[in-house]
């Protein structure tokens, strides 16, 4: 036993080195053999003009099956350099190129062979002018806060400029933010959100648009009122006489929304003599700016008496 532990832990060290130098040898001859390997260049586009703008989806990589020394694609592979395309001197339209091996940014001095260019062997773009707008921002709230809202929302700025190519820019009516939740929220809200996806190479100046909800700690109460009849309704019953309202307004307002308290009913159309039809009930008065009364049930049955 402890021969067999001099054997395997006596200069482990020097054994461990050993064995990486051993790997390393191996790895390095291996890696000599000839070899074929799909390699990916990612394109990138120089030399265009100013007062214009790629339109649609250009190819993200030109791949190319190579054949050398393992070593070299491996490295190749690694390291990725791009595939430089100028678009100088082109005008708005279609822009076609074949690609070959004379387009590979290849390293000098290394012998690589083209098997065959995988994709794409011909790059297509779409080159539009370059346009800029001012457009109105939109978003869409869901939820309910656990606080007082007013239903405001202001956004900061409410325009930006969108720049991109001219046919996308124009068929554009708006930027449109993230839906943003207000479920369970109790301060007012104030979040800097980027624009939903844009059409492809349009941009926004600023890049970034403050969103400000303005939310106020609630208290509500629920109290008992007689539903009324409006100016119009002589000789009218109304099934049930009283309703519940559960009424929710910022602390500052909550006396005067209570003192006003007050609920009638709404139809569409004049009720016949001796006919019934249910109808909603709602405040008396329209509720002054963050007050917010539900009724329970909220609507009634009214009813117009034969003469």
């Amino acid at each position: 036993m402890n021969v067999l532990r001099t054997v395997l832990f006596d200069n482990l060290g020097l054994k461990l080195v050993a064995l990486l130098l051993a790997v390393l040898v191996y790895l390095n001859v291996y890696t000599d053999r000839p070899a074929t390997m799909i390699v990916s260049f990612p394109i990138q586009i120089t030399d265009l003009a100013d007062s214009l703008a790629l339109s649609g989806p250009v190819p993200a990589a030109v791949q190319a099956q190579l054949r050398g020394t393992a070593k070299q694609l491996i490295r190749l592979r690694v390291s990725e350099p791009p595939l430089k395309v100028s678009l100088g001197g082109v005008g708005a339209g279609r822009f076609e190129r074949a690609l070959g091996i004379e387009d590979l940014p290849l390293p000098q001095g290394v012998d690589l062979q083209l098997d065959r260019m995988v994709s794409p062997r011909t790059l297509e773009l779409e080159v539009d002018r370059k346009i800029s707008r001012e457009l109105p921002v939109a978003i869409t709230l869901q939820g309910q806060p656990a606080a007082v809202w007013n239903g405001k929302v202001e956004l900061r700025p409410p325009r930006v400029i969108v720049t991109g190519p001219a046919a996308a820019v124009a068929a554009l009516d708006s930027v449109r933010l993230p839906s943003l939740s207000l479920d369970g929220r109790r301060d007012t809200l104030t979040l800097a959100l980027a624009p939903q996806a844009l059409p492809d190479w349009c941009v926004i100046q600023p890049d970034h648009v403050e969103v400000w909800v303005p939310l106020e700690p609630g208290i509500t109460r629920r109290l008992t009122l007689a539903v009324e009849s409006p100016p119009r309704g002589a000789s009218i019953q109304i099934d049930p006489p009283r309703v519940s309202a559960i009424v929710t307004a910022p602390r500052r307002l909550i006396s005067e929304a209570l003192a006003g308290a007050r609920a009638t009913w709404d139809t569409s159309g004049a009720l016949p003599a001796g006919g019934s039809r249910r109808a909603a009930v709602r405040p008396v008065a329209p509720l002054p700016e963050g007050i917010v009364v539900r009724y329970t049930p909220d609507s009634v049955t009214v009813s117009r008496q034969s003469r």
